[in-house]
């Protein structure tokens, strides 16, 4: 009798121990995947999800130990894991129910990428218009095992979300033309220079503002976005009734597909309206040119436009040319039935040849496809005409006809609209990428807490238009970044917009908030003004941007005193009689111009006009004066859009832009206590 209730015993404390003990399959964050770097000599997060109350167990080879954690109510479990010195590769075991092994795993230093088109533009180049200089030949030389690259999948949300997209890749040709040119020249230069295993997460999205990228609690504090916590919420019930549209319509996959072989497809399950005589009565109107968002929406859509035009006296013999100006992304456009021209690129201006005796006197018609994967999209910009040799002959601005056939849920998924569910009963959504917060929530959040090293920057050119604004949201995007993170010092390097017309002469206020952002602890700022390009946005020397932000970490963060990390940056000024005497920081082994004299310094006096101002170095100083200055006050530097000014240090590094007049009150009270010492 004993001995059975013995046995009843350690059957009953067996169960007991067990059901304290559960164990379950386990799912790991994205970040957690074979081939990661993890951040070395850290206590570094790892986290993931099971069934509630769980036990996970974590072993880690570099130190052949083991830690545990347990899954809360929700069934997410986090713990840490301390790391050793830079090396692997190594193993990580995590098991529960099920077990995981991730292999081929570094130790080593871990970078966040972050910005619009200029950090996301790829190795490979964005053909065929922007290019990387000597792409082919850098792509078949980086060839770098200990650097690493995880590119998270672009989205937005209108709440943090926890999962993403996205996998991590050895750098080798193939995978390092995919990825971010900056990101990977900066990887490039630290690899070679501190020897250790470099990890980079690219989280970017081209054509972005600033507050699409910091917590709702950040983007409400300018003055804009004040209500951005109200429109979330808003959005919610958006999504679900966009959901429930998208769901009611057939839909294509096109996972893996190419844009012509998805346009092929499209064409054998869709009508054609290129017919000449085709009755588009019935359809609706908007004035090109102009994007589809700012008509419909955010939307990524294939749509047919057409348009009745009159040739007043008809050249027979010549050949007329068609102006479209740019199309986002791929169209295919016909004259009177006849297919004059297809083109894919959103960059690409549509200049195409009608052919000789196509057009007639009297009216004739134009039919445009469209069809648009990802970002904005339409016939854009431009000047929309029809020339013969020498003059427009007619032009194609205005009202055309237009009928949407389908849009993509996503890049891969296409909807097709049908009799009840259409572009006129699509509920509207009122976020997209480029609306405060949405890319933070999906691309952002998901990647805290894991332990990165510091961060580099490039945007700010979708922030032109409210450049004064600037100065209050970009330091805010990097305390929002430091706080989540909890890394009050956190690195936060960035790069200074290049020279461009951006159509409203704000250029030089927005540069001169990033310069103010300095005054952050444990910022630096790339200037770009000597390899920008005024053709293109995307400037094709990402070569020297990624080498300048390795300077700034090889300096700040690494400890490499010897090395001249920035170009002279503006200190104060001494006013002189009719001259003015500017101070600079950062002026390496003294400053240095290639050329005659320097170019684009302006004075002004009390009155707030600039001047021209002839500009001379002395020693580690500037002077500047003009004839039509007798009293100078204030000094200014590559005051424009697209000024490329030729001042640097002898390490060749250029000269950031400047206005004294804007400086902050402690620069100011800097300027004027030198100018009564002088007086």
């Amino acid at each position: 009798m004993k001995i059975r209730v013995t046995l009843l015993l350690l059957v009953f404390c067996i169960e007991l121990f067990a059901l304290f003990e559960k164990k379950s399959d386990i799912t790991l964050a994205p970040l957690f995947q074979n081939n990661m770097v993890l951040q070395q000599q850290s206590n570094v997060p790892i986290w993931g999800w099971a069934e509630p109350h769980s036990e996970i167990n974590i072993y880690s080879s570099w130190n052949d130990k083991t830690v545990f954690a347990k899954s809360d109510s929700s069934g997410k479990f986090t713990t840490n894991l301390e790391t050793s010195v830079a090396g692997g590769p190594f193993q990580i075991e995590i098991s529960s129910a099920n077990k995981i092994v991730l292999k081929n795993v570094m130790l080593g230093e871990v970078w966040l990428c972050s910005g619009q088109s200029n950090m996301a533009m790829r190795l490979r180049g964005n053909m065929p218009r922007d290019s990387i200089l000597n792409s082919s030949s850098e792509i078949e030389k980086a060839n770098f095992p200990n650097i690493r690259l995880f590119n998270v999948t672009k989205n937005y949300a209108s709440s943090p979300l926890s999962n993403f997209e996205g996998q991590w890749k050895v750098c080798n040709s193939e995978n390092a033309a995919q990825f971010s040119a900056v990101a990977y020249f900066f990887a490039q230069n630290l690899n070679k220079s501190i020897d250790v295993p470099i990890g980079l997460i690219q989280s970017t999205y081209g054509g972005t503002p600033v507050e699409s990228w910091m917590p709702v609690e950040y983007a409400s504090k300018i003055e804009r976005f004040k209500n951005t916590q109200k429109t979330l919420d808003n959005e919610k019930q958006n999504k679900i009734q966009y959901a429930q549209w998208l769901a009611s319509m057939k839909m294509l996959d096109f996972t893996n597909y190419s844009y012509e072989n998805m346009s092929a497809k499209l064409d054998s399950v869709l009508p054609s309206y290129h017919e000449e005589n085709f009755n588009d009565s019935d359809w609706k109107q908007h004035k090109l040119p102009k994007k589809f968002e700012k008509q419909f929406g955010e939307i990524d859509a294939l749509v047919w436009y057409r348009k009745e035009f009159i040739i007043q006296k008809n050249k027979t013999d010549i050949a007329y040319k068609l102006l479209l100006g740019a199309i986002d992304d791929y169209d295919e456009t016909y004259i009177n039935g006849v297919m004059v021209g297809k083109t894919k690129g959103w960059l690409l201006n549509r200049e195409y040849i009608i052919p000789k005796g196509l057009l007639k006197e009297g009216k004739n018609t134009i039919a445009v496809r469209v069809l648009d994967r990802s970002g904005g999209g339409g016939v854009y910009k431009g000047n929309l005409c029809i020339k013969d040799e020498n003059n427009v002959v007619v032009s194609l601005k205005g009202k055309w006809k237009y009928k949407m056939l389908g849009c993509f849920e996503n890049p891969s998924a296409f909807r097709l609209f049908n009799d009840n569910f259409n572009l006129e009963n699509r509920p509207k959504l009122a976020l997209s990428q480029k609306s405060p917060t949405t890319l933070y929530n999906a691309m952002i959040a998901p990647l805290i807490p894991f332990k990165i090293k510091g961060a580099i920057w490039y945007q700010g050119e979708n922030n032109v238009p409210h450049a004064e604004e600037y100065a209050k949201s970009f330091p805010l995007l990097i305390k929002a970044w430091r706080d989540i993170w909890n890394h009050e010092d956190l690195p936060f390097y960035y790069v200074q917009i290049a020279p461009h017309d951006y159509g409203s002469n704000n250029a030089p206020i927005l540069r001169e908030a990033q310069r103010l952002a300095m005054k952050l602890p444990n910022t630096g700022m790339v200037v770009t003004s000597d390899i920008g390009s005024l053709e293109t946005i995307h400037p094709e020397n990402k070569q020297d941007v990624g080498k300048r932000l390795a300077l700034w970490a090889l300096n700040k963060t690494y400890g490499k005193k010897d090395v001249v990390y920035s170009g002279p940056l503006y200190k104060s000024i001494i006013t002189e009689g009719n001259r003015i005497r500017v101070n600079f920081d950062n002026v390496g082994s003294g400053l240095f111009c290639p050329d005659t004299a320097l170019t684009f310094f302006e004075i002004a006096g009390k009155d707030g006009k600039y001047y021209p101002a002839v500009a001379k170095i002395n020693r580690e100083q500037v002077v500047v004066r003009s004839s039509k200055v007798k009293q100078p006050v204030h000094v200014r530097f590559g005051w424009t859009d697209t000024a490329i000014p030729n001042l640097f240090n002898k390490e060749r590094l250029p000269a950031a832009s400047f206005s004294s007049e804007m400086m902050g009150i402690e620069g100011n009270q800097e300027s004027r206590r030198q100018t009564r010492n002088n007086e």
